[in-house]
């Protein structure tokens, strides 16, 4: 059965639903700006607008971002210039709140992202890298800058060199009598308030196995008990530290900053594993 529709037949104010229709020029979208788009509501997954405001053809997703509902654009292979898309482009500026990573934005293929630098992250936002995830910031060393208070990590990778305006980091307190285990994904400073039991373990759980250099401090407080980590384990394995002064440190005052330094001496052709030199500084702080 064959169905016309000719002229004006049907009313402008009339929703036809069609099985199926071929179309030999073209069809037109409704001309929405961003305000009249969103004053839709919530319409019907699949629902084709044109964003006059964004010069954008768009359409109603259920996950259009992060899992939640929404408008995205069509195509939405991002800028490029030049035939094919030969050069992919990015902005210079993140203004919302983004997560790299397959939990947040519900598959796989969200695991690993890349943009070219320089990028500012606007105050106010933050990105946010999921454990087992990475971003990856292309650029010269002169070249790839990100700029924010507002990055949480569990792992950061760039191929030049980060310049920061101001920095904060991710501070995990403790308060402990016993040995310590602190997962490197819940950040590397450490506030340890040493109740009792005198010196330490720290066990470092999730330290990867590569190529590449580590940082810890640790503030060790006298909150009863005097104490400082005098041996360190990486991922359960006792490590042998290479301490400032020939031995590990004690505390005799109030405060005991440590910090670690160390590298995986694995080279290339050989297998990256457990094979880490690590120095350790302390300074002893006493407050009135």
């Amino acid at each position: 059965m064959t169905t016309k529709i000719i002229g004006n037949q049907i009313d402008a104010a009339t929703r036809a639903i069609v099985t199926a229709m071929d179309v030999t020029e073209q069809i037109n979208l409704p001309d929405l700006n961003t305000s009249q788009r969103d004053a839709l509501g919530t319409p019907a997954f699949g629902t084709l607008v044109y964003n006059t405001t964004e010069d954008k053809a768009q359409i109603y997703l259920q996950d259009a971002a992060s899992g939640a509902a929404g408008w995205t654009s069509v195509g939405g292979g991002g800028p490029a210039v030049g035939e094919n898309s030969i050069i992919r482009t990015n902005g210079t500026t993140i203004s919302e709140n983004v997560t790299v990573g397959p939990t947040a934005n519900g598959g796989v293929e969200f695991t690993n992202g890349f943009t070219a630098g320089p990028v500012t992250v606007a105050n106010g936002f933050t990105v946010t890298i999921e454990n087992g995830a990475t971003w990856m910031v292309l650029g010269t060393n002169d070249q790839t800058v990100i700029s924010s208070t507002d990055i949480t990590t569990d792992k950061l990778t760039a191929t030049g060199t980060f310049h920061f305006s101001e920095t904060k980091e991710i501070v995990k307190y403790y308060s402990s009598a016993g040995n310590q285990t602190h997962s490197f994904n819940d950040g590397n400073l450490i506030y340890m308030r040493r109740t009792g039991g005198g010196d330490y373990t720290l066990n470092l759980t999730n330290v990867q196995f590569e190529q590449s250099g580590y940082g810890l401090t640790i503030v060790n407080a006298n909150d009863g008990a005097s104490g400082a980590c005098n041996n360190l384990q990486v991922n359960g394995v006792d490590q042998t530290v290479i301490w400032s002064g020939g031995g590990p440190p004690s505390m005799g005052g109030t405060h005991l900053i440590q910090s670690f330094s160390w590298i995986n001496t694995s080279y290339d052709g050989q297998p990256v594993g457990q094979n880490f030199i690590i120095f350790g500084a302390s300074s002893d702080y006493s407050t009135t």
